[in-house]
């Protein structure tokens, strides 16, 4: 097992065991957000013929403009017209084929008698030719992409099963939302947004309720989990504590890869495979766990891009960088002439609050601080 890596370290580990290798055909209509397993390519020029941008009239340039004479109308889905003639403006409308040997278009807000575009005319062809790729493995399915899929003759598409993801709580302390709480408890709430976050990177998330600090329950879940799951995510349970048997368990009775990575909030996660399956053993308090997710989990099962935009952002606020590991800090994005940042919480990775308050996160190198002034990289979340 590798201790103390570094983030780059780690998601090497992680991405020798993919959890994105099983496929699966589905509607477009139902694509929305989840990941082409395989390139497209176009099955037609598209456009498929020469049409029009315009209403208008469909001319020869070389024509004299006062000389042209309207002819009969050509509407979209009409059959490609006859040749021009000379002298000849044929009526035509938005989207319709324009006639083999027109050059140019006249709006009609000008009239027949009106100057000639060769701009108007979409170009079989012009966006994308028949066989070439249209988008390629890995990228995601936004409404414009299965646009884009829908337009070149696809009626469905190949894309990554969403795996199955077990997320297990551990802790004596945890009650589940809306149960009394008694002296010494508090409300669990890691798995809701571990669960919002794995639905988001495509994935199909189980809860389980949460399990005390006992280290046979916790063997048995860990048993439970692996049967049904491709991944499992737990929460607490990873640091040096006496009950910390999540990570007691790994070590001793599973197969351990590497425990502790080279970032702050977010440095005890542990991770290796239990009975063949994966387990990222994540902190328990939940900032900490937001942000492996964000880091280690997401380029790993998922795609970045439907999470953060990665940003540079001059700093409004001071922030504490950490001696050898990469900082995570919450702030806040204000957009101008240019982008700035400030902090608008305290930074205690306890606190939930922050992650609500502020709507980024710093990416501060190892040893250093962030000052007012400075460029720094951020991470802008996507809600």
């Amino acid at each position: 097992m590798e201790e103390k890596v570094t983030i780059s370290r780690a998601l090497e580990i992680l991405q020798t065991y993919p959890i994105l290798s099983h496929t699966e055909i589905i509607p477009i209509h139902v694509a929305h957000n989840r990941i082409l397993a395989e390139d497209i390519f176009s099955l037609v020029d598209n456009p498929p013929f020469d049409n029009s941008s315009i209403d208008g009239w469909a001319v020869l340039s070389s024509n004299d403009p006062k000389k042209r004479i309207e002819t009969n109308p050509i509407f979209a889905g009409d059959l490609p017209p006859p040749l021009l003639q000379e002298n000849q403006a044929i009526r035509i409308m938005t989207g319709a084929p324009v006639p083999p040997n027109a050059d140019a278009l006249v709006m009609v807000e000008d009239g027949i008698h009106g100057p000639a575009h060769s701009n108007f005319i979409r170009k079989k062809g012009e966006n994308i030719e028949k066989g070439e790729i249209a988008l390629s493995k890995n990228s995601i399915l936004t409404p414009a992409a299965l646009a884009l899929i829908a337009s070149i003759g696809h009626a469905s598409v190949s894309v990554f099963s969403k795996p199955k993801i077990s997320i297990i709580p551990t802790g004596n302390e945890l009650v589940s939302p809306g149960e009394k709480l008694e002296p010494g408890q508090i409300y669990e709430s890691n798995s809701i947004s571990l669960a919002a976050l794995v639905s988001r990177a495509g994935g199909a998330p189980t809860i389980s309720q949460p399990i005390d600090d006992d280290i046979d329950s916790t063997r048995k879940k860990l048993d439970e989990c692996a049967e049904s799951s491709d991944l499992i995510l737990s929460s607490g349970g990873v640091s040096m504590g006496d009950h910390d048997f999540i990570r007691k368990l790994l070590i001793e009775e599973g197969e351990p890869l590497f425990w502790k990575v080279g970032m702050k909030p977010g440095g005890p996660p542990i991770f290796g495979l239990w009975k063949g399956t994966p387990i990222l053993g994540l902190p328990g308090n939940p900032v900490s766990s937001h942000i492996v997710f964000l880091t280690l989990v997401v380029p790993w099962i998922s795609h970045p891009d439907l999470f953060y935009r990665k940003i540079k952002v001059n700093l409004q606020t001071t922030l504490k960088g950490s001696p050898n590991k990469t900082t995570f800090r919450r702030i806040k994005i204000h957009s101008g002439d240019e982008i700035t940042a400030t902090s608008q919480t305290h930074q205690g990775s306890g606190n939930i609050v922050s992650m609500v308050a502020n709507d980024a996160i710093s990416v501060l190198p190892p040893n250093t601080n962030g000052e007012i002034n400075d460029i720094i990289d951020a991470l802008w979340l996507i809600d």
